[in-house]
């Protein structure tokens, strides 16, 4: 692997470990609050990885030999680095994370503005400077540029871009970890709160006996019987809205859950609606399809307690 083709490949592992963190429900419903900074970050994450690809296709591909397109391709290299710079720097700035940036990258913006972004009459500090890029020195390593102005009526700067690429990388990588590690830092104390509190416990062993017992009220030929599964009943939706409280403090709720668990508590209502008797049509008969709903339904919302449980031990 050449020394570009490693600096490429810890940019994107850098990338995606920012996409996974923004892409976890729990920090993207957050984000989402903030629409202009979600666009932001998701532009500037885009941007950099196009820009990497057009990076890793400059080194692959052969310089092309034909005069125009030697020009294009220059044009397109340069303008891929200054905005990548760009790009990283709205990307700290969205995770309010100072840009430092560096005298490296400020060149490399130089030789972009004067070679292709300002290259006719470049204004620096009130100088103008002329510039020429020698089209007979275009190479896939670089060119010359030449320069003029009042102070300075000859100058010839060699622009390298293999060594502004690889320049380039390494300090992209660099403000990319710094961004990265701030996440995982942040990952680290959201789960470290939690640590000692499972979901899994709020659903505790008993919860079969309250669904046991539900059932033989709704059977019951006694007010007693009927009564108990009431209030069994009561005990199951008191674990529910407790399941429902402790996703939304760890930010876990997300949108299907949440219609799963309105379908829940829709359930538990009808069948307390059974037992008080406030219902009038419904019968036995539908007491039992929603009491079989709540029994299968509720494996669904232990799975998940599961998942999350373990999710949050595997990386604290």
């Amino acid at each position: 692997m050449s020394g570009i083709d490693a600096r490429i490949a810890e940019v994107r592992e850098l990338e995606r470990s920012v996409r996974n963190h923004i892409n976890t429900h729990r920090y993207q419903s957050v984000l989402l609050q903030d629409s202009n900074g979600w666009n932001q970050i998701c532009s500037s994450l885009d941007v950099i990885g196009d820009t990497i690809c057009s990076i890793e296709s400059y080194q692959l591909q052969p310089f092309p030999d034909e005069t125009g397109m030697k020009y294009i391709v220059t044009y397109g290299i340069l303008q891929a680095l200054f905005i990548q710079q760009d790009a990283l720097r709205h990307l700290s700035e969205a995770f309010e994370i100072e840009y430092k940036g560096n005298a490296i990258l400020k060149e490399i913006r130089e030789n972009r503005n004067a070679a292709i972004g300002h290259p006719t009459k470049q204004n620096r500090g009130g100088e103008f400077f002329y510039n020429h890029v020698s089209r007979i020195s275009l190479s896939k390593k670089g060119f010359d540029l030449l320069r003029f102005s009042k102070s300075r009526p000859h100058e010839m700067i060699r622009v390298d871009i293999i060594s502004a690429i690889e320049s380039q990388l390494d300090c992209i990588a660099v403000d990319y970890k710094r961004i990265s590690e701030k996440l995982s830092e942040i990952d680290r104390m959201h789960r470290s709160k939690f640590k000692n509190t499972q979901l899994q416990d709020i659903f505790h062993s008993a919860m079969g006996y309250s669904f046991e017992k539900i059932a033989s009220g709704i059977y019951a030929y006694s007010y007693g019987d009927k009564d108990f599964g009431h209030s069994n009943l009561h005990m199951v939706k008191t674990a529910y809205q407790r399941f429902e409280a402790a996703l939304k403090e760890r930010n876990e709720l997300a949108s299907h859950t949440e219609f799963d668990l309105k379908e829940y508590f829709h359930a538990i209502e009808k069948l307390d609606q059974y037992f008080t008797g406030a219902s009038q049509w419904m019968e036995e008969a539908d007491a039992r399809i929603y009491h079989t709903y709540l029994l299968n339904q509720h494996e669904h919302f232990v799975q998940i307690a599961r998942e999350i449980d373990q999710d949050y031990a595997e990386k604290t």
